[in-house]
C-alpha cells in the first residue's frame, strides 16, 4: 500500500504518560483533541485509559490501546484504525496456519486430525472474513462523512472568493477564513488517503 503501518501497543510507560499530564494530544492526522486531564487504573494499577478533555464541557474516555508516543507528545489513533490493523494480522496469522497445515497434510499419512484443525482454521477465516465486511462498511461510511466534510470546507472559501464584497474585504475574511479551514482540509485529506489505502489492504486480504 505504500504507507507506514502504525505498531501498536498494548500499554504505554507509566511514568510517560505522566509526563504528558495536562499537555494537549493529537490524532493521528494532527487534529487537536484536547489535553489529557486524568489517567484511569485497572484493578492491578496500570493505566487503561487516558481522560481528555475536549475543551466544550465534554470528556473523552481514550484507551491505552488506541495511544502512541511520538516526539511531540501523545497521539490518538482513531478506533478504526485500531480495528483494522487488528482484523488484518488476524487474517494473516490465519492464513499462514492454513497455509502450514496443509503443508503438513501432504507429509503424514493420518490426515483424520489434520482434516479436523483444516476445518476449524478455514471457519475462523470465514469468520474474519464476515468481520472484515463489517470493518469495510465502517471505513466507507467515514470516507464519505470526510468527502462530505471536504466538500463543506472547500464551499466556504470559494463562497468567500465569490462574493460580491470589497476586495480588501475580500482579501482579509479569505486569510483570517483559510488560516482555519486549510488545516483542517488537510487533516480530514490525510485521513482519507489513509482510509482508502486500508480498504485496498481489506479488499486484498481475503
Amino acid at each position: 500500500m505504500g504507507m507506514a503501518k502504525v505498531e501498536m501497543s498494548s500499554s504505554l510507560p507509566e511514568y510517560a504518560l505522566k509526563t504528558f499530564l495536562g499537555k494537549r494530544v493529537r490524532d493521528t492526522y494532527g487534529r487537536s483533541l484536547g489535553a489529557i486531564i486524568g489517567l484511569s487504573l485497572n484493578d492491578y494499577g496500570e493505566i487503561e485509559a487516558v481522560n481528555i478533555d475536549k475543551g466544550n464541557n465534554e470528556i473523552q474516555r481514550v484507551p491505552v490501546e488506541q495511544l502512541t508516543l511520538s516526539n511531540d507528545g501523545v497521539v490518538v489513533i482513531p478506533k478504526w484504525k485500531v480495528e483494522v490493523e487488528t482484523i488484518l494480522k488476524q487474517i494473516e496469522s490465519a492464513r499462514k496456519r492454513i497455509g502450514s497445515l496443509k503443508l503438513l497434510m501432504q507429509r503424514e499419512t493420518s490426515k483424520s486430525l489434520f482434516d479436523e484443525l483444516l476445518v476449524k482454521q478455514e471457519r475462523e477465516l470465514a469468520d474474519l472474513r464476515e468481520k472484515r465486511n463489517v470493518v469495510i462498511s465502517i471505513l466507507q461510511a467515514r470516507c464519505r462523512e470526510l468527502d462530505m466534510q471536504i466538500d463543506e470546507l472547500s464551499k466556504i472559501l470559494v463562497e468567500i472568493k465569490a462574493g460580491k464584497w470589497s476586495k480588501e474585504f475580500m482579501n482579509r475574511a479569505y486569510e483570517i477564513t483559510s488560516k482555519s479551514i486549510e488545516p483542517n482540509l488537510e487533516f480530514a485529506s490525510r485521513e482519507k488517503r489513509d482510509l482508502t489505502g486500508y480498504l485496498t489492504d481489506l479488499a486484498k486480504a481475503l
